[in-house]
């Protein structure tokens, strides 16, 4: 799949009050939800973060986003009982800004090639959000 692609498909990823872009970094896409309202944004604080992003590699649909998880900001996310959100790390460096990384990936769902798209993996993150953990 093209670079091109990739980025098609990522516009697609539009959410309410979110806006999606995308950026080369090297073999890899990192694409990027601002403005993002996670589901079950109650259980977060903030409610509505400033990014989203994950990385998709330049083999993707053969290769699945970045299985190790995905990244937000603000790094201070937590969870609204204040304490930080489990599975993520504390601030790491994503395209020069700090970021927190949250190791969420699905359990229940082995990347499938044929069917799987951004949307598919996109999806699966927000249902760890609606978790709310």
């Amino acid at each position: 799949m093209s670079r091109q692609d990739v980025k098609d498909q990522a516009a697609r990823l539009m959410r309410p009050g979110a806006a999606v872009r995308c950026v080369d970094e090297g073999e890899t896409i990192v694409v990027i939800l601002e403005m993002y309202t996670p589901p079950n944004s109650e259980a977060y604080a903030p409610s509505v973060i400033e990014a989203l992003a994950f990385i998709v590699p330049a083999t993707f649909p053969d290769a699945s986003p970045d299985p190790s998880g995905f990244f937000v900001r603000p790094p201070t996310i937590a969870v609204a009982s204040s304490k930080a959100p489990p599975q993520s790390t504390g601030e790491t460096t994503l395209l020069g800004q700090p970021w927190r990384k949250f190791s969420w990936k699905s359990q229940a769902h082995a990347w499938d090639p044929d069917t799987d798209t951004l949307e598919t993996h996109l999806t699966t993150i927000e249902n760890r959000f609606r978790r709310g953990t």
